[in-house]
């Protein structure tokens, strides 16, 4: 069954395709947890948190597309990994945080090649603008909860990652990344 017909059964609500997407995704699943987890969590919880992550997605199938399904597990695995993390008061520093899993197997080279310009850029960047697209981007952190967490006012944090963005977005355009409008 490919992804296209499991999103579709799981729409319908048929158990079978939960099966075929836990059998087919549970690997990759717990492999982002571990990525965002590291050795913060237990297995116990990295198990907890990968079963979650299906029974989130059977509760929201009819939101789910078929070309974005590995993406979507990706999304709802590392949300609930840093909620847990979060209700463990546990942080993870800006610079372990990975900005692909190079780990996985269907990773094309165009997204590597990507991948890596979009690490050099950012590795370039002044702390502030880096740590304030991470925590925007990666942890989906709200401007309020950044401002507060690196002792700035909101507007400063809102301009900051305006700019921050904008810096990013030029320097992608420059390597050919991106259109030019």
């Amino acid at each position: 069954m490919d992804d296209k017909k499991i999103v579709c059964q799981l729409k319908k609500k048929k158990e079978k395709a939960l099966s075929v997407l836990v059998d087919r995704y549970s690997a990759y699943v717990s492999t982002v947890v571990r990525n965002i987890a590291g050795n913060r969590l237990t297995e116990s919880d990295i198990e907890e948190i990968s079963a979650d992550v299906f029974i989130i997605i059977w509760r929201n199938a009819d939101k789910l597309r078929s070309e974005s399904l590995r993406s979507y597990l990706a999304a709802v695995a590392r949300n609930l990994s840093i909620d847990r993390l979060r209700k463990l008061h546990i942080t993870i520093p800006i610079d372990e945080i990975e900005i692909y899993d190079n780990t996985d197997i269907e990773f094309n080279a165009e997204q590597h090649d990507l991948a890596d310009v979009f690490n050099a850029i950012i590795d370039k960047m002044e702390q502030r603008d880096r740590e304030i697209l991470l925590r925007h981007y990666f942890y989906y952190q709200k401007i309020p909860q950044i401002a507060l967490e690196m002792n700035m006012s909101q507007s400063a944090c809102k301009t900051a990652l305006h700019r921050a963005r904008n810096k990013l977005k030029k320097k992608l355009k420059e390597r050919g990344y991106g259109n030019e409008n």
